[in-house]
């Protein structure tokens, strides 16, 4: 009896693995990198998604997704926290 052979592994997106790592930058040196990797995991996401199966990497573009929204996040508030500094010191007259 003939067995077909096993297919090949699934290849990780290198947008997945590119998402992750500028999240991991985002968050520990460079707070703007958050963004960049937060679109780069959605693109990979839908990419893998959209592949049937052939590639994989969804768990790293997931991790990209995630650190790139906490970095977002972080962003933001730190803006939020300047603006409002900046109000109140206007505010006081100084």
């Amino acid at each position: 009896m003939y067995q077909y052979p096993a297919p090949p592994p699934a290849q990780d997106d290198s947008g997945a693995t590119a998402s992750m790592v500028l999240g991991i930058l985002g968050l520990v040196v460079c707070g703007l990198l958050a963004p960049i990797a937060l679109f780069m995991g959605l693109s990979a996401k839908r990419r893998i998604r959209e592949s049937g199966g052939y590639l994989g990497g969804d768990g790293q573009a997931t991790a990209g997704v995630v650190l790139g929204a906490i970095g977002s996040a972080f962003i933001v508030l730190g803006l939020l926290i300047l603006v409002l500094f900046f109000l109140a010191a206007a505010s006081s007259g100084a």
